[in-house]
């Protein structure tokens, strides 16, 4: 889930917490009081990759899935041809 950055106007406290995309904090977490939040702009999380691409092109490991998922997609048809019902 994605964290948000939220400022009390009436304990002024700034705090970060997670929550789906859809959900919008109203009352505040510390000074228990409504209204008061509002959601500040932060900045997004950036994950790294494990591995780097070594010299491979962008998009070649979509490439990559898109191949061996056909292949078993085949084989799963192929399979599924031989069964009786």
């Amino acid at each position: 889930m994605p964290k948000y950055c939220y400022y009390c106007e009436n304990c002024k406290t700034e705090f970060e917490i997670s929550h789906s995309i859809k959900e919008r904090l109203e009352n505040c977490t510390f000074c228990a009081s409504d209204n008061t939040l509002k959601k500040l702009i932060s900045m997004p999380t950036i994950l790294a990759q494990d591995k780097p691409l070594k010299g491979k092109k962008v998009g070649s490991l979509v490439e990559e899935y898109i191949e061996k998922n056909k292949q078993q997609l085949q084989q799963e048809k192929d399979r599924l041809k031989k069964v009786e019902y």
